[in-house]
């Protein structure tokens, strides 16, 4: 059986991109105004990308016809991770197009191509800032091998937890690590594994909405790459000067 977003997913590649304005960036720019995000782009990308290591995943299309010019790419989907140089990233949940909301086969299919890209890059530890009052996204987080680490923030008035995993245990849990990448993307996986993708993608994507609405009081996720955590805990994730305090410490008793 055919499901929502088969026939879309049947155009799209995907890449990872280390220089994601010099290669995208028109088309960076329409998707995040779409998204009603736009500031982003000079506001947090223009900086963040200048100052910061990124491996990000992109997934798009191409028009068959002319096959340059404008309009001629067009992003779906983008999975960001900032990178250290100790092993560690830190993670903003993917970015989808309006149309592509409840694609789950997308969002799976872009977590493990950038998981393994982050685990063949040498990354040890994948991280994500939860609330500290999380209990949706911080328990399907859990479920899929995050502990939470002694690093935090304080923003917007709340209070966010590094919670860390390894890229391939992550990819396990998930189901994703032996799983064909054009069988994340039609979601041609048994029911079990389609709803616990679904929880997972769906939780970061609500999580993180009240963020980009501007109540970060409310959000469950805090992002990854927003400019402020360039100067905040931990030290040196971005690869600027910071506290000695590692994504990597040890789990919270």
């Amino acid at each position: 059986m055919n499901n929502l977003h088969d026939e879309l997913n049947d155009r799209l590649e995907l890449r990872i991109t280390t220089d994601l304005l010099g290669e995208y960036r028109p088309e960076l720019a329409q998707f995040l105004r779409r998204l009603g995000l736009g500031h982003l782009l000079d506001e947090v990308l223009v900086p963040l990308t200048a100052r910061a290591r990124t491996r990000i995943a992109v997934a798009f299309e191409e028009r068959p016809w002319p096959p340059s010019g404008i309009g001629a790419r067009t992003l779906r989907g983008m999975a960001v991770a900032v990178v250290s140089d100790n092993g560690q990233s830190l993670l903003t949940p993917a970015f989808l197009s309006v149309r592509d909301a409840t694609n789950v086969g997308l969002a799976a299919a872009m977590t493990k191509f950038l998981f393994e890209d982050l685990a063949g890059a040498g990354v040890d530890w994948v991280s994500l800032f939860v609330n500290e009052q999380s209990a949706v996204v911080s328990g399907e987080l859990a479920d899929v091998g995050f502990v939470p680490r002694q690093a935090r923030i304080l923003t917007g008035g709340a209070e966010f937890t590094a919670y860390s995993a390894s890229p391939p245990a992550v990819l396990k849990e998930l189901g994703l690590d032996a799983t064909r990448l054009g069988d994340a993307l039609a979601l041609n996986l048994d029911r079990a594994r389609i709803s616990r993708l679904t929880g997972f993608h769906l939780a970061l994507a609500a999580g993180i909405a009240p963020h980009w609405a501007g109540d970060t009081r409310w959000a469950e996720v805090f992002p990854g790459f927003d400019e402020l955590l360039m100067t905040l805990p931990p030290g040196g994730i971005t690869g600027t000067p910071g506290p000695t305090i590692g994504i990597g410490d040890e789990p919270v008793e």
